[in-house]
């Protein structure tokens, strides 16, 4: 595993392979709220995050709307794009701040999706398939377990992205994010931090006690995790631990 600051997929590309894609990958900072893809626009850009965690959201005429993927350090923003459709119904933004490459969408479909020879297209395929059933847990658990339990896996999926223990995080998003009412975030929020597994104040979030937070989220967490281990044949959190002791 290399030393520099990568995407998992990136990573787990061939040498020779990465060098080729370099010249056609920026690297750069992401805010927080940062818009990637619009719902039923053209997608412009493929992102490989790195240290930002993104949502992808699903959107109603209302004004609700509810989180049905979470992306990081181990796949990509633009799997409609590779799967060739130009635009999708769903909105996708940046959910903790961070940094990663991205790639224009010329360069990804010349490069990388119309090249059959690029052995990124399978590493696409099993994130691709890991995301899909990352989506219909999602959904699952939505229905199905209750709000501590969720609220502790969410959060734990993105620690394990972000590998580390604060970041700014609002209420009123987290209930969007969960599909629930804020004052029943807050309610849930103060029955962590009464717990000691969480601390939370004035738009900042603190993981106090994270294995404590695995321990209280559903089965959801571990059956989403396990699909991303998939990907890579192994466990895709110890890619990342490797990572990051060889940047020390």
């Amino acid at each position: 595993m290399p030393a520099r600051r990568e995407n998992l997929l990136l990573a787990a590309l061939p040498q020779e392979e990465r060098d080729r894609l370099d010249p056609f990958l920026e690297w750069g900072d992401h805010e927080l709220k940062q818009v990637l893809i619009e719902p039923d626009e053209p997608i412009t850009h493929i992102f490989f995050p790195y240290d930002a965690v993104t949502s992808t959201i699903q959107e109603y005429p209302d004004g609700s709307m509810i989180e049905t993927g979470l992306m990081g350090v181990e796949g990509m923003i633009g799997i409609q794009l590779w799967l060739r459709m130009p635009s999708t119904p769903t909105r996708t933004i940046i959910q903790v701040a961070g940094q990663g490459h991205r790639m224009t969408t010329n360069d990804f479909i010349r490069e990388i999706r119309d090249n059959a020879a690029s052995p990124l297209n399978p590493l696409i395929a099993r994130y691709t398939h890991a995301f899909l059933s990352m989506t219909s847990i999602a959904a699952a658990c939505n229905r199905l377990h209750p709000l501590d339990q969720r609220m502790c896996r969410w959060l734990m999926l993105t620690y394990n992205r972000i590998r580390r223990d604060e970041f700014p995080m609002r209420q009123e998003f987290l209930a969007q994010m969960l599909g629930v009412q804020r004052p029943t975030v807050s309610i849930t929020a103060q029955i962590l931090q009464q717990a000691g597994l969480i601390t939370y104040r004035r738009g900042h979030m603190r993981l106090l006690n994270p294995p404590g937070l695995a321990a209280g989220s559903c089965e959801c967490l571990e059956l989403m995790e396990r699909q991303m281990d998939r990907i890579f044949d192994q466990p895709w959190r110890g890619l990342i631990e490797e990572e990051d002791r060889q940047k020390v």
